[in-house]
């Protein structure tokens, strides 16, 4: 919802009115949420809508939501007999079934019975063929959103009739009491939540969704809001492909930090915190996203202020999400808290990287910034995770720079750009899985680019984070495209200096941090260079790995923990082992030739592989030119990147000369034609060696040897 975030207090109340409140609640406010069940007037609704001002239709106007119940039935009088085709029950076998199957909105009859509403529901396991109702909420019964009859009744009822306003009659003019509200406040979607959360009448929510989306079309230009339904917005569960999404201007999250019971902190925040808000931030943040709040609640006596100023900051500062804190009956006096903690915390600070992996309450490490790029012909597609920021929304900046490393003031940004959901996304979170994607078009084929995402928030003066984190990738191949050239592994790193970037990381804390990773190839080394945040000594134990996917394929070989690859073979502690069967180590490799500067604890590193590296079915380790490789670590995990880099063995320039040394094994290569020649000075004598084969080898001897290829 335009201009709605953490700077704009908004209201719920649900007690009764006069003109008093209704003037408060238009001058202190920027958003008003009450129960048409309550005393409200028309006259003070439109009190509350004209703003500061007193007056309607300008820039200062307050949205009115009203409450609406389209969960559960709450009128009066409920369970109500109707069609007499209810209470009906899920029609799948198994709630492992997809809800793809189901075929029928209506379900099946109660095998306990029917005689009431086809709208009412009965739990599979306990088919009572009498409506079941709310334990929490007693005379409120458990309804299937998606049921015909439903929407005739919640769309007819006034408040004259059954207790309870209807669509017509909150947003119409013509209908009961006539109230206008700009929108709708639909509680009780968790009807339709998993069935292991405590009901089983998840077969529902594509009813759900149907409904809402009803509402959108029959109601067009008015507000819609709804209370949590967290599993909506979560692509590991099964109501992901149902979402509400695109339909919905608002989402509250009621008891986000503190709920309407006697706990002060809520036994679910850590879960709402790291499992949930991260993948709501993302779907907020979408082109068709919205605008999330929260609703925590005080209780008698109060909770400390340190509580409370702790849900403050989790909610406002944190997640930037605008809190309102009220009594369980929702009917205390109106309190401008919010306005006031928004007085003395301005916002200075750019957006915070989130992760939308964590499955559970165990805090995941934020991913900073660019995560993976994928190439085409001409262009490039980066992916990233949610970032978060007291003043929303949250814009995205992708940097584009053709060059050996990010240069981010030479660089091109493509500002506030609209990001795609990744087809990876709707299956499930983690390693490898992002929220965003967003494809730079207009790229040349064959040059190597850096890419970079960051993200700015929406205050009046926006704060952009500096994060340097960037990936090479090479657009009209199968990634970066490979570095041929012969690297001394010697530990002075200037072999490097034309060698571009594959990837440039994030300080994280994990002992093992990396911070830049390069790779070259020659004709029999494959070359790596790594720098660290911190100091180690990295392949000196058993946490730190180079892991090779020489397949290209992340569903083969052995799933390495923390990324989404696949690895046929891996090196660990200067050792190599066959992982092609899925085992960490299904057997030993041979003629490897690893080497590593330094061998001591520092934060720069350089090593080899020899590429005739054999498995022990004397199978060659590298016989693809094309592959992906990831350096890793056990601790944190910590891997650059999660789906690995892309890699291509590169081919020696023509006419190149190539000299490679390995315990005094000189390797001469190179390629065109011509006849290898041999000198013991620079301009002395040249000698042809003419029954030289390329590679030519030979024993270093001390000596100085100079060779050159005659044309």
């Amino acid at each position: 919802m335009p201009g709605l975030n953490s700077q704009t207090p908004y209201l719920v109340y649900y007690g009764n009115w006069n003109s008093g409140l209704a003037n408060s609640a238009r001058t202190n406010y920027h958003l008003v949420i009450l129960h048409p069940a309550s005393n409200i007037t028309p006259a003070e609704i439109a009190t509350i809508r004209s703003g500061l001002d007193g007056r309607l239709g300008t820039t200062d106007d307050v949205p009115v939501l009203a409450y609406l119940s389209v969960g559960e039935d709450d009128r009066s009088g409920a369970p109500f007999v109707g069609d007499g085709l209810g209470p009906r029950v899920d029609p799948r076998a198994s709630d492992t079934d997809p809800l793809s199957s189901i075929t029928s909105s209506l379900g099946l009859a109660s095998a306990g019975g029917t005689g009431y509403a086809s709208y009412y529901l009965n739990a599979k396991s306990s088919q009572t063929g009498i409506p079941d109702q709310d334990p929490n909420f007693p005379g409120s019964y458990y309804v299937n959103a998606g049921a015909p009859a439903w929407w005739s009744v919640i769309k007819s009822m006034t408040k004259a009739s059954s207790g309870q306003a209807g669509l017509d009659e909150i947003l119409t003019t013509n209908v009961g009491n006539g109230f206008n509200c700009d929108g709708v406040f639909l509680d009780t979607v968790d009807t339709a939540a998993p069935d292991g959360w405590g009901t089983e009448y998840e077969w529902t929510s594509p009813g759900m969704q149907a409904l809402v989306a009803r509402i959108r079309t029959n109601y067009p230009g008015k507000l819609i809001m709804v209370n949590r339904g967290l599993f909506y917005y979560d692509p590991n569960l099964k109501m992901y492909p149902y979402t509400l999404r695109p339909y919905i201007d608002l989402l509250m999250w009621e008891s986000y930090f503190s709920d309407s019971s006697t706990n002060e902190i809520s036994p679910s925040f850590l879960d709402n915190k790291y499992e949930y808000a991260p993948k709501v931030n993302a779907e907020a943040g979408r082109p068709d996203g919205f605008t999330v709040v929260a609703l925590d609640y005080d209780h008698t006596p109060p909770p400390p202020q340190t509580i409370i100023n702790e849900d403050y900051t989790e909610c406002m500062n944190t997640q930037g999400w605008l809190l309102y804190r009220t009594n369980p009956s929702l009917d205390a006096p109106f309190n401008t808290n919010a306005a006031a903690w928004i007085a003395t915390n301005a916002d200075t600070q750019p957006p915070v990287w989130d992760s939308t992996a964590a499955q559970s309450s165990t805090p995941p490490p934020p991913r900073i910034g660019i995560q993976e790029v994928t190439v085409g012909s001409n262009s490039a597609t980066v992916f990233w995770d949610v970032a978060r920021d007291q003043t929303r929304p949250v814009h995205y900046n992708v940097y584009c720079f053709g060059g050996l490393a990010m240069n981010f003031a030479a660089a091109t940004r493509l500002a506030h750009v609209s990001p795609f959901i990744p087809s990876n996304y709707t299956s499930g979170t983690g390693p490898g899985s992002y929220p965003y994607a967003f494809t730079v078009t207009g790229l040349s084929n064959g040059i190597t680019y850096c890419f970079s995402v960051r993200a700015e928030d929406s205050a009046t003066s926006p704060h952009e984070d500096t994060n340097t984190v960037s990936i090479a990738a090479t657009p009209g191949t199968a990634g970066a495209t490979g570095t041929y050239k012969n690297i001394t592994i010697d530990g002075s790193f200037s072999d490097w200096a034309d060698v571009p970037v594959a990837y440039q990381g994030a300080a994280d804390g994990n002992p093992v941090n990396f911070s830049q990773v390069q790779f070259a190839n020659d004709t029999n080394y494959l070359y790596g260079h790594f720098k660290l945040f911190s100091p180690y000594a990295p392949f000196s134990d058993y946490y730190t790995h180079l892991f090779v996917d020489t397949d290209d394929n992340s569903q083969t070989g052995y799933r390495v923990a923390g990324a989404l690859f696949g690895s046929e073979f891996m090196i660990e502690s200067g050792f190599g082992y066959d992982e092609r069967n899925g085992n960490f180590n299904a057997g030993n490799a041979s003629g490897l030739n690893w080497s590593i500067a330094p061998a001591t604890s520092g934060t720069e590193f350089e090593f080899r592989i020899s590429l005739g590296a054999l498995y022990a079915d004397s199978t060659k380790v590298f016989s693809a030119k094309s592959f992906r490789l990831l350096l890793q670590d056990n601790r944190g995990p910590e891997a650059a990147i999660e789906t690995g880099i892309a890699y291509t063995l590169a081919s020696p320039q023509p006419g190149s000369l190539f000299i490679s040394n390995s315990n005094n094994l000189v390797a001469i290569s190179w390629t065109g034609s011509g006849t290898l020649q041999f000198s013991g000075s620079a301009i002395g004598a040249w000698t042809n060696l003419p029954a030289a084969t390329n590679p030519y080898v030979f024993q270093a001897t001390g000596a100085q040897q100079f060779f050159r290829l005659a044309k």
